[in-house]
């Protein structure tokens, strides 16, 4: 009775939290969209806020769109989450005519921010608003429901409460949406068709065959960045680690990559180059694994040495990438290298592991053996507590290492 209790409260308190949230911004944008531009059918907007990986699975659907929406004589703007706009910009800039890059970390807390960067997409008006996430941000996709734009479409949300009740109305289309787990590049996929087939929420959720658009719809890196890797794989054949995540928890261990790295090296001997790849925040990480590998491995530390696409081509060039970080897996994955990714499993599915036609090269995941039962037994729900990445041996990791290099000799 008692937990009941807390937990009722703190739902409570949390309502009180948001309701605070929702007057302040929902304030914000009404303010900052008070004048705004007239509607002009000839222009869409796409809204993405989500972080580098979904803009990795997504990039082939907003291809898909850009064609769709120009094939209408409209122009497309699209508004880019900071973190990947520098690949929109390197990679994609032919698929939109605007690109508005916004830092949504601050846009959700900073309402001076936010007013500012509203207001200036209200100065240009748009015939339709899109926002295509399929986990959707309240706090981000608020200020649509103040846009002008006669068309705005949303995919169903499983959010419940008044927020997101507020949030659907201020829609003209919910897009049906599959309640099970897809791959992201198929949910993508599922939100596309049915925004090119004007669907509405009551029509039956696709049902999609995973990666059956492969062919048709190819997930795969610019050329641009294979002609940018030869460069490095000229200077012989290697490796790559990766062993920076977003998490803590969901960092391979020093001493693990370590052991790793020291296993290739008896096993291989000299054939290939370790290199370590990371951001400037992972380089004291790679440091540690230089030290406890010993002076007989010869590690590079290229950490914080590239920005992403120069990640990219580095990834590109391998024989074989090894990470617990799925943005760079999806790099390997989508270059056609090679790939051993070592994960915590609790979004098994959404990111790996692949559809096997998306795949261009042999890919393996390791989860944590507690994980790999729940699988087994066809358990693919989120786990109560964080699974121990830890768990997954270094001479596991070894053995796939080797079973999948040959492949790529």
């Amino acid at each position: 009775m008692f937990s009941y209790l807390i937990g009722r409260f703190r739902q409570f308190r949390r309502q009180r939290r948001q309701g605070g949230q929702v007057a302040a911004l929902s304030q914000a944008d009404a303010a900052a969209l008070a004048a705004q531009a007239p509607p002009d059918p000839a222009r869409v907007l796409v809204v993405r806020n989500d972080s580098i990986g979904d803009y990795l699975l997504y990039r082939p659907w907003l291809r898909a769109m850009s064609a769709a929406v120009r094939g209408r004589g409209q122009r497309l703007t699209l508004v880019a989450n900071a973190l990947w706009a520098p690949l929109a910009r390197a990679w994609d800039a032919d698929l939109f005519d605007e690109l508005v890059v916004v830092d949504f970390g601050r846009f959700t807390k900073d309402l001076a921010y936010r007013a500012a960067t509203v207001g200036a997409l209200g100065t240009t008006g748009f015939g339709e608003a899109i926002y295509p996430l399929h986990v959707r941000e309240p706090a981000v996709e608020n200020f649509l429901r103040f846009l002008g734009a006669p068309v705005r479409v949303a995919g169903q949300s499983g959010q419940q409460g008044p927020w997101a009740e507020l949030l659907n109305a201020g829609y003209t289309r919910l897009l049906p949406s599959t309640p099970a787990v897809l791959f992201e590049y198929d949910r993508n996929r599922e939100f596309f068709e049915n925004w090119q087939r004007g669907a509405t929420e009551t029509d039956a959720p696709l049902a999609l065959v995973p990666g059956a658009t492969a062919a048709a719809v190819p997930l795969c890196l610019p050329a641009a960045v294979h002609q940018a890797a030869a460069a490095e794989a000229a200077l012989g054949p290697y490796l790559v680690l990766f062993p920076g995540a977003s998490a803590r928890q969901k960092r391979w261990p020093t001493g693990h990559f370590a052991q790793l790295a020291r296993g290739l090296r008896q096993h291989f001997g000299p054939r290939y180059r370790l290199i370590i790849a990371g951001s400037a925040a992972d380089d004291a990480h790679a440091q540690r694994i230089i030290k406890a590998a010993g002076p007989g491995v010869s590690l590079e530390n290229r950490c914080g040495q590239t920005a992403l696409p120069g990640l990219a081509a580095l990834v590109a060039g391998a024989q074989l990438l090894i990470s617990n970080d799925t943005v760079t897996a999806h790099l390997a994955a989508q270059a056609g290298v090679p790939l051993l990714v070592l994960l915590m499993g609790e979004n098994y599915g959404k990111f790996f592991p692949y559809p096997a036609p998306l795949l261009g090269a042999p890919c393996c995941c390791l989860f944590p053996p507690s994980q790999e039962a729940r699988f087994a037994q066809g358990d693919f729900s989120t786990p109560a507590r964080d699974p121990q990445i830890d768990q997954i041996a270094p001479a596991r990791a070894l053995a796939a290492a080797i079973e999948l290099l040959p492949a790529a000799e």
